[in-house]
């Protein structure tokens, strides 16, 4: 088979800039990324982003810097802020791996990423195993953790459910071990709908109730005539977001509610502007450092 290796760049940031790396990287589509403390700095972290070279020459990797640069308002000399190095796929398998660990979500939910044994400690929690892959996390970005969160105090019991933007499929996963009925899983990453299925496979030995789908949610909706949904989970960009509303709410049922997530916390206000544009009655916000999560609802038809 053959190898792919894989950049690694390293650079230092002020502490509180995390949540703006982390939404741009995310816009940009790179799910391979870590962020360490300094010991002898607590003001300060180390951004570790792992790319794959196929993907990445010498003027993609330019230009990423100016947009790095740009984002933090620095204008960095040449070769002494941003640290690229090279990492062979089998290095690269040991360096990744080693940031993650189990997360503790909410009161009952733990992520375990799977090539981890399960501490005894966690044995009455509910066990969401999770293979990242090369290019999607195991859940523990906040708005991921904001969305399991208010998944695991609904009662998903016999419910249709969609993932529209699955990742991982780790709110799918969540979703099936809640009790869903059948779980639609939408994504315009082919790796994504093939992780999803992995994930799904891994955490119950089989892809039943799982239905998915490769392309855009709105391309996805009309092929298929989506519809009756009681709950959609959307753990993506507001800016995509804002485009998918009008839609979502078609393909819910009366009373079906929604969770968006992937938000920050200056662009709430707008989303919920447009659900309320149109009839989605906000039920909650949530927030968790820089981002939040909004819960709406479809109201039933007057009679």
């Amino acid at each position: 088979m053959e190898t792919k290796d894989w950049f690694k760049l390293t650079f230092l940031i002020e502490s509180d800039s995390e949540e703006i790396i982390i939404w741009k990287l995310n816009e940009l589509g790179i799910f391979s990324f870590s962020f360490e403390y300094l010991i002898k700095n607590e003001n300060k972290k180390e951004v570790n982003i792992w790319l794959p070279i196929d993907d990445w020459d010498e003027s993609s990797r330019s230009s990423f810097e100016k947009i790095i640069s740009k984002l933090l308002n620095i204008n960095p000399p040449k070769n002494q802020f941003f640290d690229w190095s090279i990492i062979k796929e089998e290095d690269w398998l040991i360096s990744w791996k080693k940031y993650w660990a189990p997360e503790l979500v909410g009161n009952h939910l733990l992520i375990l990423p799977c090539w981890i044994n399960l501490n005894k400690k966690f044995k009455d929690k509910q066990i969401i195993k999770i293979d990242p892959g090369a290019a999607f996390g195991t859940g523990s970005h906040p708005s991921t953790y904001l969305c399991l969160e208010k998944m695991e105090n609904i009662l998903f019991s016999d419910k249709k459910v969609l993932d529209i933007g699955s990742g991982s499929g780790i709110l799918s996963v969540v979703a099936r071990l809640l009790g869903a009925k059948e779980v639609f899983a939408v994504d315009n990453d082919y790796l994504a709908i093939n992780s999803t299925k992995s994930n799904f496979q891994l955490n119950f030995g089989n892809l039943n109730k799982l239905n998915t789908y490769l392309g855009s949610f709105n391309e996805v909706i009309l092929k298929n005539q989506f519809e009756q949904f009681d709950f959609v989970l959307c753990n993506i960009l507001a800016e995509v977001i804002k485009g998918m509303i009008p839609n979502i709410y078609k393909c819910l049922r009366n009373n079906g509610e929604v969770i968006f997530s992937g938000i920050l916390n200056s662009q709430k206000d707008e989303i919920i502007k447009i659900l309320i544009q149109h009839d989605l009655k906000l039920l909650n916000v949530s927030t968790r450092k820089d981002w939040a999560c909004i819960t709406a609802q479809k109201a039933s038809n007057p009679t």
